[in-house]
């Protein structure tokens, strides 16, 4: 069970997979958005014995979402009658045509922390007029996202110049650990987000049913299996410095979760299990829960 509760966690923004052949529709430009959902703050007094533990567990809010809300300095510690900001995130109405899917692109979430915070068990079972809880993550980012907007203009390009370098750090440590192609074919969808509002966190590749799939380096299989819906035949593995690669709707599977392999060892083979119509292999690395370009570490 906890196995599968990670494994939505890592692969959330590759839900596509399970709800619309890859493709998320970026519907923030809707005309509806701002119609059918509502924001909440609230302020909570701290009580004796209260903790930022116990008051994000009672709250199902992530204790570092309150440590930056509340700006609480290390080492983070809080005091009877203090008064805590609890943004309990939004509440979207559900109305025709909306699905979990669509509704966790629209607030820029993920399927598996919607049903999470809203006791959904049937990701499939929703019903019009249904109020969603959205996570309070999303509403902070662009709170965040806002601050940004308003620095100075000599800050402003410092920041930029230092992220620059952090990412090419970060893809000159990457580079070092060479991935190969799993598989061989022709690319059917490239890595994010295309002219028509579309986005992937991997990249699509066809081939002929049957063949061989190819550990792209060493590492572990942390999952084998096809529980998940929509994946079909899935396989994940780590690799070191937290690397993982996925391969999903696979017709046959040759090894099995807790196996080490080697790079260029066959770990399956190319089918069209899950919720595609073609044979092909839905190919993903990530860098720990985010997601990279696979064409630029192959």
């Amino acid at each position: 069970m906890i196995i599968l509760i990670l494994l939505f966690f890592m692969l959330a923004s590759c839900e596509s997979l399970i709800y619309n052949d890859y493709t998320i529709i970026d519907i923030g430009k809707s005309k509806s958005a701002k119609s059918n959902n509502k924001k909440i703050d609230q302020y909570y007094p701290v009580s004796v014995g209260d903790n930022l533990y116990s008051i994000s567990r009672k709250f199902k809010i992530p204790i570092q979402d309150l440590i930056k809300v509340n700006n609480i300095p290390q080492p983070y510690k809080i005091f009877p009658n203090q008064k805590i900001l609890i943004p309990i995130n939004q509440i979207h109405k559900i109305e025709k045509g909306d699905t979990l899917y669509s509704i966790s692109r629209k607030y820029q979430t993920n399927v598996f922390q919607l049903s999470e915070l809203n006791n959904i068990s049937n990701v499939n079972n929703i019903k019009i007029g249904q109020d969603l809880v959205i996570p309070l993550q999303n509403s902070f980012k662009k709170k965040q996202n806002k601050i940004k907007r308003i620095k100075k203009k000599d800050q402003k390009s410092l920041s930029n110049v230092q992220n620059k370098h952090n990412y090419n750090k970060e893809s000159n440590r990457a580079s070092k650990t060479r991935f190969i192609w799993p598989v061989k074919g022709k690319l059917l969808s490239k890595y994010g987000k295309t002219k028509k509002g579309f986005y992937n966190d991997g990249i699509n590749i066809n081939s002929k049913k049957g063949t061989k799939v190819l550990s792209s380096e060493d590492g572990k299989v942390i999952y084998s299996g096809n529980e998940i819906p929509g994946y079909g035949n899935l396989i994940l593995i780590k690799h070191n410095k937290n690397w993982i690669t996925a391969y999903a709707h696979l017709n046959e599977v040759f090894t099995e979760k807790g196996r080490k392999v080697k790079k260029g060892d066959k770990i399956g083979s190319v089918g069209n299990t899950g919720n595609v119509r073609m044979p092909q292999l839905h190919f993903e690395i990530r860098k720990g829960k985010e997601s990279v370009d696979p064409l630029k570490f192959l």
